[in-house]
């Protein structure tokens, strides 16, 4: 997603200028408050009262204390181990992204050039023995760098691999021979371009995945997918999310990470709130309600900045938590719109304020509080849909690294008990 700037794929986000009809079918929700019977009536009508298919006594997918999965990242994982072993004995569980890049031409895999796991190699070895020298699980992270900078495959690239996994047997098997290589714990499909227009891209994308939690199966490793947020059939980020068919991909893996990030582009924001995870819940009910209980809520660690120009607000970029607390304490009070800003916001710090040249910035990052906010209020969401039955809300987070808000895992240890 965008906020992925320390991301594994940036998305063709000038694409989305065109599209300003946004037609969010939510609306009704972003309103109501957290207990409200009507929410509740709204998303057991969606759900049709169908039962979590899964026993959530027998269904584990993490290992650790708190049902916490960090990715950690191989261009920047010096600073995610550090993370990590700060946390390992809570929360050991890691996706790792880095060695599991798509060639979409040959189906094979490229090493992240600026892996800096292990000394002299791009290899991402060491990273999954310290992940089950701790007792985690690691998660081997399949994915395509697609993000329009020099040298990345394009939509119409991705979608031909897809297209051809879908009968390229030895598409398959790269992908299992890396697993038992490295001995990882299972995989998560993330690729992100699909073509919205490319023929039956959404029946595809299904059957291949279908092909490889298949071959996954017999070895007793969990296989996931990764969906970009999706709010309704055709959403602002149809360009995006539209081969991305939910119905079809939850009957085509264990379980499905619903990317729960990026929440704000055209206009200052949150990169996550509750009226949006309600609008997400909401979907995910009408179109795979029996996953609920299998599904992991990938949640950001950093937030956003932007600029005002021409009477527009243009998006510049993600923020990690440590250079928004800097940068708050870099910027004069003179120049701080006090009436516009707040830090201590339930949801997300934002700081508004014109710099020395006169332009007008936003910039919203999340705090250990707002984390905890939105975590625990969302828990609470979830325990009041039949769906999610007697399950435990289980999150993933991008990415791990020093610069998270690193008070906020004391605090989640009795959200999200595993």
């Amino acid at each position: 997603m965008f906020g992925r700037i320390f991301s594994r794929t940036r998305f063709l986000f000038p694409l989305l200028l065109a599209l300003f009809a946004v037609f969010l079918t939510g609306w009704i929700l972003v309103a109501a408050p957290l207990n409200h019977s009507a929410w509740l009536e709204a998303v057991s009508l969606q759900s049709q009262q169908q039962a979590p298919t899964s026993d959530p006594n027998t269904f584990h997918l993490l290992n650790g204390k708190l049902a916490s999965l960090g990715w950690i990242v191989g261009r920047d994982c010096q600073r995610g181990l550090r993370a990590y072993l700060q946390t390992a004995d809570t929360n050991p569980d890691a996706a790792l992204v880095g060695t599991g890049w798509l060639d979409p031409t040959t189906g094979t895999f490229i090493n992240g050039q600026n892996n800096n796991c292990m000394p002299g190699s791009l290899s991402m070895d060491n990273v999954v023995q310290l992940v089950h020298s701790k007792g985690g699980m690691a998660y081997f992270t399949v994915t395509m760098m697609t993000d329009g900078a020099p040298g990345s495959w394009t939509s119409q690239q991705q979608s031909d691999y897809i297209r051809r996994g879908t009968t390229d047997q030895s598409y398959i098997d790269n992908i299992v021979r890396e697993v038992q290589r490295a001995h990882y714990d299972g995989v998560i499909m993330d690729l992100e371009a699909g073509l919205a227009t490319y023929p039956n891209i959404q029946q595809l994308f299904a059957t291949y995945n279908q092909r490889v939690w298949a071959a996954l199966k017999p070895l007793h490793k969990w296989y996931g997918i990764a969906l970009i947020h999706k709010l309704n059939d055709h959403d602002d980020y149809y360009s995006l999310n539209a081969f991305e068919n939910w119905s079809l991909l939850a009957r085509a893996a264990d379980f499905i990470v619903v990317m729960a990030v990026d929440q704000s582009y055209f206009t200052p924001g949150p990169t996550v709130s509750i009226p949006w995870l309600k609008q997400l819940l909401a979907y995910t009910l009408r179109t795979m309600p029996n996953m609920l209980p299998r599904i992991i809520w990938e949640l950001p660690l950093y937030g956003a900045t932007w600029h005002l120009e021409g009477g527009n607000w243009v998006f510049d970029g993600g923020v990690n938590y440590a250079d928004g607390v800097n940068a708050v304490q870099q910027i004069p009070l003179s120049q701080i719109d006090r009436g516009a800003s707040d830090l201590n916001d339930t949801t997300c710090a934002h700081l508004v304020y014109t710099d020395s040249s006169g332009v007008k910035h936003s910039m919203w990052y999340h705090t250990a509080k707002n984390l905890y906010y939105v975590i625990s209020n969302f828990k609470q969401i979830l325990a009041q849909v039949p769906q999610f039955g007697h399950s435990h809300l289980q999150i993933a987070v991008w990415y791990r690294a020093t610069w998270e808000p690193s008070d906020v895992w004391p605090m989640l240890r009795d959200v999200l008990p595993n």
